[in-house]
């Protein structure tokens, strides 16, 4: 999918074309919701580490959809003091970062645009994330968020939770977000999500194929090994790099942990730290609009009656 950086300048570019005197602070939301899952998966992970990684990415694989994306957007909406607009540009901002997201190259990955209907993944595959388009779109998201940092600084907080019926509303559209993947799980891994179903059944595996996106690739002298999203590593066949690095693979099942790789692409870690660049900037402005907020709330009860 693009970084971050891409997101906030293409997802700020066509809102603001609709919408020019939305808040930029939720233009920037919208544009990495569809993320959430899966950054909240690593810490998890960090935090939890018993829990089945394969169950773990079942769960993001569902709150990622657009179906879950828009139940999060309304419920980060009824905490805005414009619930309506806002529910708008998050709903939106999601539904047009799954769309940039399907346009890229993402072996084993993909869009869910019609679950819970339908878990069938949805992938274009037009442009890898080391690509000139990638770049130009990277460099123009930061120099968007550069040129009206001060225009996302300047406008007051955002939230209200003043009218207690809109936040226990928002609570309980949260609630559940966080609640009802867990009954649809099923979904996903029967239709193979991420090759969850083939990484599980873990006698099976002879003969079946096997795609990783952005996998670890360890070089060692005597054969190298590649590790999946769930921790486990595979010696692998037809692959030999003369350095360790992030890859995506297609290939097959020789044996229980083994793979022989039919196609393979390299990346760097561009796409990484050009994420890490942009939520830092989301998370600096919004830290930045609460500080304020609190400032301003200290004073008012500084002054007399």
């Amino acid at each position: 999918m693009p970084n971050t950086l891409a997101h906030i300048g293409l997802h700020g570019l066509a809102t603001k074309a609709v919408f020019p005197k939305v808040d930029l602070k939720w233009i920037y939301l919208g544009a990495i919701l569809p993320d959430l899952p899966w950054i909240l998966q690593r810490i998890v992970r960090i935090l939890a580490p018993g829990i089945d990684p394969l169950d773990l990415r079942l769960y993001a694989i569902v709150q990622a959809s657009l179906f879950f994306c828009l139940i999060l957007s309304a419920g980060l909406a009824l905490f805005s003091t414009f619930p309506r607009q806002s529910f708008i540009v998050l709903g939106t901002g999601s539904a047009f970062h799954l769309f940039l997201d399907i346009l890229q190259h993402k072996w084993a990955n993909g869009v869910h645009f019609f679950a819970p209907i339908s878990w069938r993944l949805s992938h274009f595959g037009l442009v890898w994330p080391e690509s000139l388009p990638t770049y130009l779109v990277t460099a123009f998201g930061l120099g968007y968020c550069l040129f009206y940092w001060s225009a996302s600084l300047r406008s007051p907080f955002p939230l209200s939770f003043k009218n207690k019926k809109k936040v226990l509303a928002g609570l309980a559209l949260l609630l559940l977000y966080l609640l009802v993947p867990f009954a649809l799980l099923d979904g996903p891994e029967a239709q193979d999500n991420h090759f969850v179903k083939t990484l599980r059944a873990y006698e099976d595996r002879p003969g079946k194929i096997i795609e990783m996106d952005r996998a670890d690739y360890e070089h060692h002298p005597k054969g190298g090994t590649i590790r999946t999203f769930s921790g486990e590593g595979f010696a692998v066949e037809g692959l030999q790099l003369n350095d360790s690095s992030a890859v995506s693979i297609r290939g097959v099942f020789t044996e229980k942990n083994r793979v022989r790789v039919q196609d393979y692409h390299i990346h760097s870690r561009f796409r990484d730290w050009a994420s890490y660049l942009g939520l830092s900037l989301i998370a600096f402005i919004w830290l930045i609009s609460l500080y304020r907020e609190y400032l301003e709330f200290i004073e008012k009860r500084k002054k007399p009656l």
